[in-house]
């Protein structure tokens, strides 16, 4: 970024679906934000329905041909690896709404939330 409300120009963190949920909550519970519009929180990722593919894969695997199971491990990879793609898209979204919103990206939990380098909870 080339704002000088951070202390970087680049930065990299990792963070959890239920921090980007802290940040969100951080910002409704402000009574300086009451009346702005604050993006919504991006939604759980649901890796439920991969979770349970991958268990049946493995229960029949003694069942199945080797190119049989192959061709379903590999379906049941392209299908999380797009689920996994499409739940850091919706985070980013988020993030670059607050980034772009000229009050929000001051916010002092939004700076912690890119810059501190730790697990915030």
């Amino acid at each position: 970024t080339s704002l000088p409300e951070f202390k970087k120009n680049e930065f990299s963190v990792v963070r959890q679906h239920e921090e980007f949920i802290w940040l969100h909550n951080s910002l409704v519970d402000n009574e300086d934000y009451a009346g702005y519009i604050i993006p919504p929180a991006p939604p759980r990722p649901d890796f439920d329905a991969s979770r349970e593919k991958l268990q049946k894969l493995g229960e029949g695997e003694g069942t199945m041909t080797k190119e049989e199971f192959t061709k379903m491990k590999q379906e049941l990879e392209a299908e999380y690896l797009a689920t996994f793609k499409k739940t850091v898209a919706m985070h980013e979204v988020f993030l670059q709404r607050l980034a772009n919103h000229p009050c929000f990206r001051n916010d002092a939990n939004f700076r912690i939330f890119l810059e501190y380098e730790n697990d915030l909870s």
